[in-house]
């Protein structure tokens, strides 16, 4: 009857040892799975921040983008008044050379026509 309990006590402790090693086991899978999770999560987490962090600096470089073409419209928005403003005045100034230059014929016209009044007067004296 000894042998035979220390048979039951041996049974029953290496029966408590594969329990013990079994929830041990068990709950290293647990963290492990856990750790697993919490690292797909992180992961995932990561990506969108990585994901949103490119959308805000592609908006951010697409808006210098579109200011850098308004200000580049702009610019030749304003050169364009520009030139036509040069092309308005060149025309104002070809104009009032073409007519000071009818006015300074119409004056020799009228002094020619004066001195020759004037000398056919002098030669009737």
């Amino acid at each position: 009857m000894g042998s035979e309990m220390k048979e039951l006590l041996l049974l029953f402790r290496e029966d408590g040892d594969r329990r013990a090693e079994a929830e041990a086991k068990l709950r290293r899978e647990e963290r492990e799975e856990r750790r697993l999770d919490e690292k797909r999560d992180g992961d995932e987490r990561e990506h969108v921040r990585r994901a949103e962090a490119a959308a805000v600096e592609a908006r951010r470089q697409q808006d210098r983008e579109d200011e850098t073409n308004k200000r580049d419209a702009s610019l030749r928005e304003e050169e364009a008044e520009r030139a036509e403003r040069r092309e308005e005045e060149a025309e104002r100034r070809r104009q009032f050379e073409a007519r000071l230059e009818l006015d300074r014929s119409e004056a020799r016209q009228r002094h020619e026509q004066m001195m020759l009044l004037i000398s056919s007067m002098q030669k009737s004296k």
